[in-house]
């Protein structure tokens, strides 16, 4: 099949200049670019339905089973009716029906009185959960976002029932265009073109990341005539315009906060350009500018530029980013080539991603009467998504600009490409950022996970596999994200065992995992849905995390319950001083300090003062810590002599001794 080839951007004799993967955009969804009125909106979303219980999952301590009655009757007398029985899930575990659905809320306080029947480890309420179908928005052009609901979409809608994204999400593009979907969801981005000429505002970087254009007229040296992309804009809106609000599209994760980092103009843009985009963006220092107040969680790049290496400064940027915990995505390139000749394609840390179209094949376009791909391939992707093809309605609609060089009127148009992909993977990102506070890896693994198989289409077109696409076709429904997160309960005392519930889950989790926090950091071997508090945990918050699994290898994304204060363990210093009466020069005297603690082993050092002056710190043995005085350590006079316990672990209490009177004559 004949390779239909598209470059991207010019090699400069300085720096790698990259231009926006945007393919010839197909024919406008709205042709004369006014916004579409009310009067042709769909019937608006119904609310969120609230969470409801079909009954209770009781989990038995070893070897224990209390009676159906005992636990039906602790049922009732939380004003819930159940069934006569119960029904076996698992060894050890069964679940008891209520006589018709109630409320979460209703469910827990039933659980809670549940948990008090000798025998019972923990219970939880058993979720209702329904069909993930696609909501109905008022959107416009809901209808025509094949790209989220369809059945090669990414189905993002499935999460929002848990967010809508809270993060903000990094635009590494053109810049910034006034636009109703958009409006009012930026935070403050900046300008990191350097260079005047392509920047088309007169100077250099600054702190206003307006989209000026990039339209070239043919006499640049950097390609054919051709109007301003607005491409910023269309990425912007394909991560995040606002659903449901009777006019335009709905982004993928509609309530993340966007900030445009412009770095794309006349011709492209820089590597070095790019890669203080990414620095700042992220969190990063670059020098001569301020610090970015509001730093991205998730960077978008759809961009590209020819090279077979990632540029070192590049890879530097990155590696930094992900550092700080942001997420990189960045498109494939639209040349029908393998990917790993492309940059940031190419970067390690990146997300890399290719475009596929309605069916789930390799997105591309007609060259005369041939149809040809467009998606660079390879092993260097990691995950496709819904890109679009070039024609008309299967092309990707997002917000845009009407000038066909400076900005105009907003409007909305379809755009097709592995930029319009990669924004799809990163509201995705987004959203699971959203659910809870995890590392850039976690999140770039449960995107690779997230994927639904590439469909095998015999309609001569072709067909992705994974050697070529990567794992395949984001999918955000294939994740199972918390809509409430687990509860621990108990008494947080040593010796004491604590429970936690599950949380309830999207996606139908089939598994679950759990694990225990002190202090924020997991107590190793300490898994399950109990957990018996020790002497380390004295003074410790302590936290059940659990993850919602969907499949075999699903990835971890845990949800952490409430914590559980455990008071640091008591001690007591007793002080005894022989003789108590010395005379200076002559005699000494031996301080001993007996320490006692409620549990747990003594290790630690007390500290013999006089007064408010230190005189020794000794290391406690056996019990004791003993400090032998010279006749000559202490002058004439009345010392009020205290010992004070520093144990040597923070779970235990400090305690100081009365003090006792020696005197020195």
């Amino acid at each position: 099949m004949p390779r239909l080839i598209r470059p991207l951007g010019l090699l400069a004799s300085a720096s790698l200049v990259l231009a926006a993967v945007a393919p010839a955009a197909a024919a406008p969804g709205d042709p004369d670019g006014r916004a579409a009125t009310s009067g042709t909106a769909t019937t608006p979303a119904a609310a969120p339905p609230k969470a409801r219980a079909a009954g209770l999952i009781i989990t038995y301590e070893k070897g224990a089973q209390p009676s159906t009655a005992a636990s039906r009757d602790a049922v009732e007398a939380a004003g819930v009716d159940t069934v006569a029985g119960t029904t076996p899930v698992a060894d050890g575990v069964a679940s008891l029906p209520f006589d018709a659905p109630t409320s979460l809320a209703t469910a827990e306080k039933a659980a809670a009185e549940l948990e008090s029947v000798p025998g019972v480890a923990s219970v939880e309420p058993d979720v209702l959960v329904t069909a993930a179908a696609a909501p109905v928005l008022n959107d416009t052009y809901w209808s025509r976002q094949w790209s989220i609901h369809g059945t090669y979409g990414t189905h993002a809608y499935t999460a929002w029932p848990v967010s809508t994204g809270r993060v903000v999400v990094g635009v590494i593009d053109t810049g910034q265009s006034a636009h109703p979907d958009l409006d009012g969801k930026m935070v403050a981005g900046f300008d990191f073109i350097s260079t005047p000429w392509m920047a088309r505002d007169g100077h250099g970087r600054d702190s206003n990341p307006r989209d000026e254009g990039d339209w070239v007229t043919g006499t640049e040296g950097c390609g054919a005539a051709t109007p301003s992309s607005w491409h910023g804009t269309h990425v912007a809106g394909i991560i995040g315009a606002r659903a449901n609000n009777a006019k335009g599209v709905a982004g993928n994760a509609p309530g993340v906060r966007i900030q445009h980092l412009r770095i794309l103009g006349r011709c492209g843009g820089s590597t070095s350009d790019i890669a203080a985009a990414i620095t700042w963006g992220s969190g990063g220092k670059v020098p001569k500018l301020p610090r970015n107040r509001t730093p991205a969680k998730v960077l978008n790049l759809s961009l590209s530029g020819r090279s077979d290496i990632c540029p070192a400064t590049l890879r530097n940027a990155i590696a930094g980013a992900r550092a700080r915990g942001t997420v990189v995505v960045v498109a494939a390139g639209n040349d029908d080539m393998n990917a790993a000749l492309y940059t940031p394609a190419n970067c390690p840390g990146v997300i890399t991603v290719g475009s596929t179209n309605r069916l789930g094949q390799v997105a591309g376009g007609y060259s005369g009467s041939t149809w040809v791909p467009y998606s660079n391939f390879g092993t260097t992707l990691d995950l496709s998504a819904a890109g679009g093809d070039l024609v008309q309605n299967d092309a990707i609609l997002s917000s845009v600009n009407t000038g066909t060089t400076t900005p105009s009127a907003p409007g909305w148009a379809e755009q097709a490409g592995t930029s319009m992909a990669a924004p799809a993977v990163a509201a995705a990102a987004a959203l699971i950022a959203s659910n809870g506070s995890y590392p850039a890896a976690t999140i770039e693994g449960a995107l690779r996970w997230a994927v639904k198989p590439f469909p095998q289409v015999a309609n001569g077109r072709v067909n992705c596999v994974p050697a070529d696409c990567g794992r395949g076709i984001l999918d955000v429904s294939k994740l199972s994200l918390a809509t409430a997160s687990p509860v621990a309960r108990g008494y947080a005392r040593i010796g004491y065992t604590l429970t936690t519930t599950r949380g309830t889950w999207t996606s139908g989790a089939t598994s679950y995992s759990y694990r225990w926090l002190r202090n924020g950091r997991p107590i190793p071997g300490a898994y399950g849905t109990s957990y018996r508090v020790t002497a380390a945990d004295g003074g410790a918050l302590i936290q059940s995390q659990v993850a919602g699994r969907k499949g075999a290898g699903s990835p971890a994304l845990w949800r952490s319950s409430n914590g559980l204060r455990v008071p640091k363990i008591a001690t007591a210093v007793r002080l005894k001083v022989k003789p108590r009466k010395t005379t200076y020069g002559r005699s000494g005297a031996r301080l001993v300090a007996v320490v006692k603690v409620a549990a747990g082993p003594i290790r630690g050092k007390v500290v013999f003062r006089d007064g408010k002056k230190k005189i020794k710190t000794v290391k406690v043995k056996n019990g004791k810590a003993v400090l032998k005085l010279s006749s000559t350590k202490l002058k004439r006079g009345k010392h009020k002599i205290t010992a004070r316990y520093v144990a040597k672990h923070p779970a235990f209490k400090r305690a100081t001794s009365r003090p006792v009177t020696l005197l020195v004559r």
